[in-house]
This record gives C-alpha cells, sequence and structure tokens, in this order.
C-alpha cells in the first residue's frame, strides 16, 4: 500500500495526496473516488493492517500480543503517525482495537450468562480504557516494554476478571422498573 510505503521514510503530516498517486501509479479522481482525505486514507489502512494481523487468533491475549507486535515491527509508521495531526486517528483506531478485544473477551467466556446490551457495552467500554491506555502510554513510552511481558502482565491482572464481571452483571438481573 502506497500510504504504508511513504509512512516508513517520512510523517504523516508531510505525505500529500500528489505523493500517493503518483507511488500508486492512479490519478486524484479515482483516490477521491474511495476516500475523502488522507485521514480517511489513513482510517482504512488502520483498520486493514489490524484486521490482517488479529485475524485467526485463539484469544484475546493472542490477538493483543498480535498488535504490540505489529507496532513493535512497524514502528517507523505507528511513529510519523503518532507525531502527527494524525494522532487522534491513531488513539481512536487502538481504543476501537481495544473495545473489540474486551467485548470478544466477554462474550468467549460468559457464552452461559446473559448480559444485557447495556451492560456489556460498559463492560467493554471499561476494559476498552484500561487497554486502550496500556497501548497509548506503551506507545508514548517509545515501547521499550517487549510485548510478549507486556500482554503476560496484562493477562495475569486480567485472567478471570472478564469471567467475574460478566458474572456480577448478569446476576443483578434487569434495572428496577423493569416488568416482564
Amino acid at each position: 500500500m502506497s500510504l504504508k510505503n511513504l509512512l516508513t521514510k517520512k510523517f504523516l503530516d508531510d505525505i500529500t495526496v500528489k505523493e500517493i498517486v503518483e507511488d500508486c501509479q492512479v490519478n486524484r479522481q479515482t483516490f477521491y473516488y474511495h476516500f475523502q482525505d488522507i485521514y480517511d486514507l489513513l482510517r482504512f489502512f488502520l483498520d486493514h493492517e489490524t484486521q490482517v494481523t488479529v485475524a485467526g487468533s485463539a484469544n484475546w491475549q493472542e490477538a493483543l500480543l498480535r498488535c504490540f507486535q505489529y507496532a513493535r515491527e512497524h514502528h517507523l509508521i505507528i511513529f510519523h503517525v503518532f507525531r502527527s495531526n494524525g494522532r487522534d486517528y491513531l488513539d481512536n483506531h487502538f481504543f476501537r482495537l481495544a473495545r473489540a478485544v474486551s467485548q470478544g473477551a466477554l462474550r468467549a467466556c460468559s457464552p452461559d450468562l446473559t448480559l444485557e446490551e447495556p451492560d456489556l457495552a460498559f463492560l467493554s467500554d471499561f476494559y476498552m480504557y484500561a487497554l486502550g491506555g496500556l497501548i497509548m502510554g506503551w506507545l508514548s513510552d517509545d515501547m521499550k516494554e517487549e510485548p510478549e511481558a507486556l500482554v503476560e502482565r496484562i493477562s495475569r491482572l486480567l485472567d478471570g476478571e472478564f469471567r467475574r464481571a460478566a458474572e456480577t452483571f448478569a446476576r443483578r438481573g434487569p434495572p428496577a422498573g423493569t416488568t416482564f
């Protein structure tokens, strides 16, 4: 992908649509047919790379590990987005990823429990902020901690917690005032 290639060389803020279309040998109209701007392309790129990276993961730990490993392996690309006006898009992307991981973990550990949608959303958001914050902190700290060690620590902290939280919310029953 052209954006990926250019991000290995320069900051997102320094990349132009002209460079992208020249690099991938399409015209500007083709670019704008598919994307509104470079940030729209960035969102597409981040989503695509994440889908490819986590595909086939056996569990949330493996999905998270693959994401940390991808960021470490492609540190220059991540750095060139992280230190640019695209930072908000990167932050949002990692929070969406953390929410998907959290929601997947909650569903996987509690197939026998009934969680109301608002409760599932609340728990997913709660863990999303924890995981997303850890990811962003790790990036801010120049990815010093090894991905395997970081995921192992997160796993030790959250192992059993997804199930415990799901049980707590499933046990409490319907909200007050709800009738059947």
